[in-house]
């Protein structure tokens, strides 16, 4: 005689009508994801007192290299995705075109 029970199959050991709010979704999403600002044109002088303040970890001479690239554009990374979308609005307001793109950490 098979105890088959049919239709109160539940998954996982959430309960039932569990759901995380869209911030939690997005969080967890955002955990193992790295965001690029790839940012086009701009004041450079005001570029370059950005990058120094909101990425410490780029010294004058890599900051020099950024901004001194023929084609005018460079990409930053920030790990989490409230720091990239702050950034893109500073970088546009020293009128670059930032645009934010998120990519797998590559675990």
């Amino acid at each position: 005689m098979s105890s088959h029970s049919g239709s109160n199959h539940l998954t996982g050991n959430r309960p039932y009508n569990y759901q995380p709010s869209p911030e939690q979704q997005q969080a967890k999403q955002d955990e193992d994801r790295v965001f690029h600002v790839t940012v086009t044109g701009g004041d450079k002088e005001v570029l370059d007192t950005l990058i120094s303040e909101r990425n410490p970890e780029y010294s004058a001479h890599e900051r020099a290299d950024l901004l001194d690239r023929q084609d005018n554009m460079f990409v930053v990374a920030y790990p989490d995705r409230k720091t990239a979308e702050r950034a893109v609005g500073l970088f546009q307001t020293a009128g670059a075109q930032a645009e934010m793109s998120v990519e797998p950490t590559g675990l």
